[in-house]
């Protein structure tokens, strides 16, 4: 990419980014570190992504966004009162970035398919868990099939699930902006939440240092692998 245009992108994307950040803290979905970080995923990508990568970005964002406010007095976790913190949003975005910064050196489909798949395994964890909060149904664990308390890590529910695979299913039509087929993120991403919901179960809590933050990151890092390979 021309030098020039290199420069106009990122700073477009840093104008965009600030924007979104600047609308985002006072409607407490992201704090001021998480609004810094945001700011930095969305410059990277936009600018080093183009188009494409930032237009699926932000459907994981707005989408994400809007289910997290929906009903948020019914949802216990601390990111629906005070909004999502730095770790929370690089959890989900780090891997998309880093992946937009090998796509601008090498302009891969494989790493197209890679990027498409992480913000899949993003979308699909973040709406299975707000709108499995919602569920009528108490969750299980999906180890052992017992009923836990929502928002247990490693509980699932129907809604839950069926809401992962719409969200995978989202970013999965989107795919074509980056000439990526579907079923790639669509698999990938379907897949991560299970593996999310796996070790949420089985280490988080269990093994220090493993958060929620790092099962996320994993969870991505998996998606963008099982694309890269199936690519």
């Amino acid at each position: 990419m021309d030098g020039q245009i290199l420069r106009e992108m990122l700073l477009v994307g840093f104008a965009l980014s600030v924007l979104v950040a600047a609308t985002s803290v006072p409607l407490r979905l992201l704090t001021l570190d998480g609004a810094a970080a945001a700011v930095l995923v969305g410059t990277v990508v936009f600018g080093l992504g183009g188009w494409g990568q930032a237009t699926l970005l932000a459907i994981f964002f707005i989408s994400s966004s809007a289910l997290t406010r929906w009903k948020r007095e019914r949802k216990p976790h601390p990111e629906h009162r005070l909004g999502r913190t730095a770790g929370q949003v690089l959890a989900n975005g780090a891997v998309a970035a880093g992946l937009a910064v090998a796509w601008s050196q090498t302009h891969s489909p494989v790493v197209a398919a890679a990027f498409a798949a992480a913000v899949a395994a993003s979308i699909a964890d973040t709406w299975a868990t707000e709108l499995g909060l919602l569920s009528s149904r108490r969750p299980r664990m999906i180890t052992t099939w017992q009923e836990v308390q929502p928002g247990a890590s490693g509980g699932v529910t129907w809604l839950g699930t069926a809401a992962a695979t719409a969200g995978a299913g989202l970013i999965a039509g989107g795919a074509w902006l980056l000439g990526v087929p579907g079923w790639i993120p669509w698999t990938a991403g379907v897949g991560a939440m299970l593996l999310d919901s796996l070790l949420g179960a089985s280490v988080e809590g269990r093994v220090r240092g493993v958060t929620n933050d790092t099962i996320n990151f994993m969870a991505t890092l998996f998606a963008a692998a099982v694309a890269a390979l199936l690519a």
